[in-house]
């Protein structure tokens, strides 16, 4: 089997959003390099008559999304050629066991940490979105063990954007037993539901394809979204129906120069602001309605 590499360098804050394009054009796997307000991406696809198209597509999504508020600056887009590498195997020397947070340990199915101590997550980053390594998803696990604990009986959670299911896997294992997550792409759904399955945590995880909240019922006492700034603005609205009285709200994929931006629309929507957490350039609230 032939392969492209295709390598792409953006701005740091579409980093997210291109990552996702490039899954959803068929990567089996991701890797990336992230150095001051640039990141590189490196995906691998077949080399066959699909190719020119996926490639035409990639660089169009990448141009629209202005149209989303999100500035990938000077986009940088090499292809190269790899004859007789099997990108299927050959990238899992990229991904290793990853310590997350006190509590977890996230590490892909061909590799067995000995851990007694923390809960291994086991999550295939060729399925969909990474395995977790990324600041944003740092953020939002480190919040969720601090503000998630007491008499959790009872307590419902929804994680919009679940991508691979690893926020879901992570609250199931913290406790909480009744969990839906949601996410718009098809193969995101897909993964989400296999790694639940691999994690075990079927029992208290249930798994919706929609737009956000559009497919959603019930009420929450968590809300997680790891999303881009203008989709965590533009979900926010949508957020006082589903909420239970005295629930919190972890919201991530905010970059640093976007936060005033995105704390100015929490206080405008009636929230307040009740934790605050940053790492390198990414920033993450807790919120609650007054």
């Amino acid at each position: 089997m032939n392969w492209k590499e295709v390598n792409v360098e953006v701005d740091k804050e579409s980093f997210e959003a291109v990552a996702n394009i490039m899954n959803e054009l068929g990567s089996n796997g991701l890797v990336f390099d992230e150095s001051e307000n640039r990141v590189k991406l490196t995906a691998y696809y077949n080399d066959d008559e699909n190719f020119p198209l996926l490639l035409e597509t990639l660089k169009k999504r990448i141009h629209e999304l202005t149209d989303y508020a999100l500035n990938a600056g000077e986009t940088v887009i090499i292809v190269q050629e790899r004859k007789d590498e099997d990108w299927t195997t050959n990238w899992h020397k990229f991904f290793k066991p990853l310590e997350i947070g006190e509590k977890f340990i996230i590490a892909p199915s061909w590799e067995n940490p000995e851990e007694k101590e923390r809960k291994i997550i086991r999550i295939d980053p060729g399925m969909a979105f990474g395995i977790g390594s990324h600041e944003t998803t740092r953020l939002c696990i480190e919040l969720m063990e601090k503000h998630i604990g007491g008499n959790l009986q009872g307590k419902r959670m929804l994680d919009i954007g679940t991508g691979t299911g690893i926020l879901a896997i992570a609250a199931a294992h913290l406790g909480i037993e009744d969990i839906v997550a949601v996410d718009i792409d098809p193969v995101a759904v897909e993964a989400a539901r296999e790694n639940i399955r691999i994690n075990q945590v079927g029992d208290k995880v249930e798994v919706l394809q929609g737009d956000m909240t559009e497919n959603v019922r019930g009420s929450f006492s968590i809300i997680t979204a790891n999303l881009i700034h203008n989709l965590v603005i533009k979900l926010l609205p949508s957020l006082p129906p589903f909420l239970e009285e005295d629930a919190i709200t972890i919201l991530s994929g905010i970059i640093m120069k976007k936060r005033d931006l995105v704390l100015s629309k929490i206080y405008e929507l009636g929230f307040e602001l009740i934790d605050e957490q940053v790492l390198n350039d990414w920033v993450a609230f807790v919120v609650k309605r007054k």
